[in-house]
């Protein structure tokens, strides 16, 4: 970039140069030319006529060359006498070794028995004379630009000074978080830099979802060893029962207990199973007509015949038809149904309906049951999470976060309302397609 600027610099100094040299001599011809004319043939020249200007020599001649008023440089008369004579036309010429400007400018004619047709003023300027004024305006602008560089270079050095704290504190606090794994720490950075702004809040965003992440893995493989805990003790108490027991009767009732919790074990594993093929896309999606309303009443019938302390459902059906995967919509309205009348009140009733809205289709699920406290609302389709009052119900509660999975595999979304003591609205959207 300094070489460019460089050689800008010496361009720009010598087209500045050769102008002003130019634009010298027009003006010094141009003021003689008001101090000298032709008469009758006769040249009359003023005694305010400069022959010398500081460094310019103005001499007088006719179109022949012939020398008429002034004097020329004595170094290259001869030569500049045979330099042909252009009318208004500035150049350089190069005489005896030495380079000159020259400019022709016409005064009038004379008459035809004359020896030429025409006076000229000539300008002379030197250029050697010239460069030494000009030199100091390019020595000016070379120093000039060596004070911008080094401007420029200064503080170039001081925000990168700035620039690498900033970025050697967040490698600090990346290197830190890695051998300590140490979530918690987070990169700063002091907002002078919108840049190192931007890649350090993105970076504790980062941060932020790997934390949560670790915490929700962490939770997981608790709550999985916690509910695997149960049954797999329970199996293993009935095996030393039966270790110690004889009877053909006893042996049933722990092969009984043994096939219930394996079964359990197995129901645990299975949904797992779901859940890590829809988080990693591995679980193909079929694209189905929906009759919603069909699907409700199929899961109601079986639901209803499963239901204890007399609770009853009652069905408010209305067209709802879509696309998707039928088997995996299915269990999300097997879960909703099912989670309804476990946590119904005896003897009260649970409503499913189905419907249109704009341009989704829904089943919704009421029931008069426990309800929800509005800090559970959003948890409760986390894995594994209970509710306070549901602590001790079967199950592994996983139903609602695998549903919600599902839903949001369909584009859908999974809604609740609920009231505390009164009970809970869950409401399943799908797009109408």
């Amino acid at each position: 970039m300094t070489v460019i600027m460089v050689i800008l610099i010496r361009f720009l100094s010598n087209a500045a140069v050769d102008y002003e040299i130019k634009r010298e001599l027009r003006r010094g011809i141009d003021a003689n030319l008001y101090h000298i004319s032709t008469r009758n043939g006769k040249l009359n020249i003023s005694e305010n006529f400069r022959y010398q200007d500081e460094n310019i020599c103005f001499v007088v001649i006719r179109r022949g060359g012939r020398l008429l008023a002034g004097e020329y440089p004595d170094e290259a008369t001869e030569d500049l006498r045979k330099v042909f004579i252009r009318n208004k036309l500035s150049r350089s010429v190069v005489c005896g070794g030495e380079t000159y400007y020259i400019r022709d400018v016409r005064i009038g004619k004379t008459k035809k028995n004359a020896e030429s047709k025409g006076v000229f003023v000539r300008g002379i300027l030197k250029k050697s004379d010239a460069d030494s004024f000009y030199f100091k305006i390019e020595m000016i602008s070379y120093i000039s630009l060596v004070g911008i560089l080094c401007v420029i270079l200064a503080f170039e050095f001081i925000f990168s000074k700035r620039i690498s704290r900033e970025l050697k504190g967040m490698c600090q606090t990346a290197e830190c978080i890695g051998t300590s794994l140490d979530m918690s720490r987070r990169m700063k950075a002091d907002h002078q830099y919108k840049e190192i702004a931007v890649l350090a809040n993105a970076n504790n965003r980062m941060l932020d979802r790997l934390e949560q992440t670790f915490q929700m893995q962490e939770q997981f493989t608790s709550d999985v060893a916690h509910e695997l805990r149960t049954p797999v003790a329970v199996v293993m108490a009935q095996c030393e029962y039966a270790r110690k027991t004889g009877s053909e009767e006893e042996y049933r009732e722990v092969l009984d207990v043994i096939y219930r919790q394996s079964k359990r074990i197995n129901n645990l594993i299975t949904q797992l199973l779901k859940f890590s093929r829809l988080d990693q896309g591995r679980m193909q999606l079929q694209d189905e007509v929906l009759d919603l309303t069909g699907i409700v009443q199929s899961v109601c019938e079986e639901q209803q015949e499963k239901a204890q302390n007399g609770v009853s459902v009652r069905l408010n059906l209305n067209e709802a038809v879509t696309t998707g995967d039928i088997s995996l919509i299915a269990i999300v309205i097997q879960n909703l149904v099912e989670n309804a009348i476990k946590f119904s009140r005896p003897q009260e009733e649970v409503e499913v309906g189905t419907g249109e809205e704009e341009a989704e289709v829904f089943v919704r699920v009421s029931d008069h049951g426990i309800g929800i406290l509005p800090e559970h609302s959003e948890k409760i389709f986390r894995r594994f999470y209970k509710c306070d009052k549901a602590r001790n119900a079967n199950g592994f509660c996983l139903g609602l976060a695998l549903s919600k999975k599902i839903v949001e595999k369909h584009g859908g979304r999974l809604s609740v309302e609920s009231v505390y003591g009164v009970g809970s609205v869950f409401t399943l959207y799908l797009p109408k397609r």
